[in-house]
C-alpha cells in the first residue's frame, strides 16, 4: 500500500521551517565579534527570521491540530514515545525560541526598534527588564535543543526508511517515490545549504532600508580642514571674476535654497557610517565686508537623521543618543566670524545639543556671485561632551568620539 502523505500545507510549512531553522541556528553563531555595522545588520536579520519562524510554526501547529495526518508508524513503544517527544519539543523550540528572542529585544537597555526585513514594523512586548536574563538563558538553551532535535529527527527518519524499510520519507518529502534516496539526499543538501548560508551571509549594512545606533554627535568642535565646493559642478569649478576693489558687499539676510546638504560621518569599529539631516534651517545675516555684524544661526531637526537604516535612525532618536523627545533640535549660533584668506572663513560660536552648550567652530568656503552664494564646509565634534551615547554607547572603543560634519548649500539675497 502506498504511504499516506501529509497535506501539501503541512509539507510546505515543514520544509520552509526546517530551512529557516537551519539558517537561523547558523546565523545565531555568527552573532559574535565587534559591535559594528555588520553585526548590527546580522542582528536585524536574525530578528526578522525569528519572527517568521514563530508565525510559520503557529500555522504549522494549527495544521497539525485541525487537519488529518498520517497515522503514527508501528514499532516499539519507546520509539513511538521518542518520536512523539521530538515532534512536540520541536514546537517548543520553534515557538519559545522566537518568543524569548522577542523578549530579549523588548527588554534590552538600548531599545532598537524591530522592522521585519526593513519593511514591517514589529512592536516590543510590554514587559519589564526583569524578564531579560531569564529570556537570555532560555533563548540560548533553545538553540542547543534545536540542534539536538535536528540530529534525532534526521536519524529517526533515515532509520525508518532504510533500516526498517518503512516509506516514511515519502509522506513528507515532495515528489518522493520508491525508496526516496534521491529526494532524501536533495532534502539534506538543502538543509545543509541553508545552514552554510547562515554562517556566511553578510547583510547589506545600509539595509533593512529605512533607518544605527551608530553615533551622531557633538561637543567642543575641533576645527576640521575646510572642504571645497562640490567638485564636478560647473558652478563650483568656475573661478569667479574678481570684483572691483571699490565694490562693497552690503550686510544682507540670505535665504538658503532647497537642495542643500547637512551630513555627518561617525566611525563604528573603524568603519564609516554616513548620514544626513533631512530637515534644518539657517538664519544668515552676512557680508564679507562687515564680519563684526554678520551672524549665523542653524537649527537642526534631530529626528530627521537618516543613515539609510530605519532601525538605526529610530535608535538615534532615543534617550541613549539624541533624546529627541526632550531635545528635538540642535542649534549652532555664531559668536564671531573671521576671514582666513581667499574664500575661506571660520565661524566660532556655541552648539546646543541634548541641553548641553559647548563651543563650536565651523570652517567653510564662500563664493559670492552677484546675489547668489555657494557655501561648503566642515566641522569635527566630540559626541561624548554632549552625552550623545549613554551606557554602553558612551565608551569610545566601538563608536569613536569624533564625528565629522559636512555641509553645502546655495543661498540668495535680495537684489541690490
Amino acid at each position: 500500500m502506498p504511504a499516506m502523505r501529509y497535506s501539501y500545507t503541512a509539507i510546505a510549512l515543514h520544509w520552509l521551517i526546517a530551512l529557516l531553522l537551519a539558517f537561523q541556528i547558523a546565523l545565531g553563531w555568527a552573532l559574535e565579534g565587534d559591535n559594528g555595522p555588520e553585526l548590527f545588520a546580522r542582528y536585524q536579520l536574525h530578528k526578522s527570521v525569528g519572527i517568521t519562524i514563530l508565525l510559520l510554526s503557529l500555522a504549522r501547529l494549527a495544521a497539525r491540530l485541525f487537519r488529518p495526518r498520517p497515522p503514527a508508524s508501528d514499532g516499539p513503544v519507546w520509539t513511538r514515545m521518542l518520536a512523539n517527544t521530538v515532534h512536540w519539543l520541536f514546537y517548543v523550540v520553534m515557538i519559545l525560541g522566537p518568543l524569548t528572542g522577542w523578549l530579549l529585544v523588548s527588554t534590552a537597555r538600548v531599545q532598537v526598534p524591530t522592522l521585519l526585513y526593513g519593511i514591517v514594523p514589529w512592536p516590543h512586548l510590554p514587559v519589564g527588564r526583569a524578564w531579560h536574563e531569564p529570556a537570555e538563558s532560555i533563548h540560548g538553551a533553545m538553540a542547543w535543543l534545536a540542534i539536538g532535535l535536528f540530529l534525532l529527527h534526521i536519524a529517526g527518519a533515515l532509520r525508518h526508511q532504510w533500516l526498517l524499510g518503512k516509506p516514511e520519507l515519502q509522506r513528507m518529502i515532495p515528489f518522493a517515490s520508491g525508496k526516496a534516496e534521491g529526494a532524501a539526499i536533495g532534502a539534506l543538501a538543502l538543509v545543509t545549504a541553508a545552514f552554510v548560508a547562515g554562517t556566511i551571509i553578510y547583510p547589506d549594512k545600509s539595509q533593512p532600508s529605512a533607518k544605527t545606533a551608530a553615533a551622531q554627535a557633538a561637543a567642543p568642535v575641533v576645527p576640521a580642514a575646510p572642504i571645497a565646493a562640490d567638485k564636478g559642478s560647473d558652478e563650483a569649478e568656475a573661478k569667479p571674476e574678481p570684483e572691483p576693489e571699490e565694490t562693497m558687499q552690503p550686510l544682507a539676510d540670505w535665504t538658503v535654497a532647497s537642495g542643500g546638504r547637512l551630513g555627518f560621518t561617525a566611525r563604528w569599529n573603524g568603519e564609516a557610517v554616513d548620514g544626513r539631516f533631512g530637515r534644518w534651517r539657517a538664519a544668515i545675516r552676512f557680508s564679507p565686508d562687515d564680519l563684526p555684524q554678520s551672524a549665523i544661526r542653524v537649527t537642526v531637526d534631530l529626528a530627521s537623521a537618516d543613515t539609510g537604516d530605519g532601525q538605526r535612525d529610530d535608535s538615534l532618536k532615543g534617550s541613549d543618543f539624541f533624546d529627541t523627545g526632550a531635545h528635538p533640535n540642535a542649534v549652532f549660533a555664531s559668536r564671531d566670524i573671521r576671514h582666513l584668506g581667499d574664500e575661506r572663513y571660520e565661524a566660532r560660536g556655541t552648539l546646543d545639543l541634548r541641553g548641553v552648550k559647548k563651543p563650536a567652530t565651523l570652517r567653510f568656503t564662500l563664493r559670492i556671485d552677484g546675489d547668489r552664494a555657494r557655501v561648503a564646509g566642515t566641522a569635527r565634534i566630540d559626541r561624548t561632551a554632549f552625552g550623545v551615547g549613554q551606557g554602553e554607547w558612551a565608551a569610545t572603543d566601538a563608536i569613536a568620539a569624533s564625528v565629522d560634519i559636512d555641509f553645502s548649500f546655495s543661498a540668495t539675497r535680495p537684489a541690490s
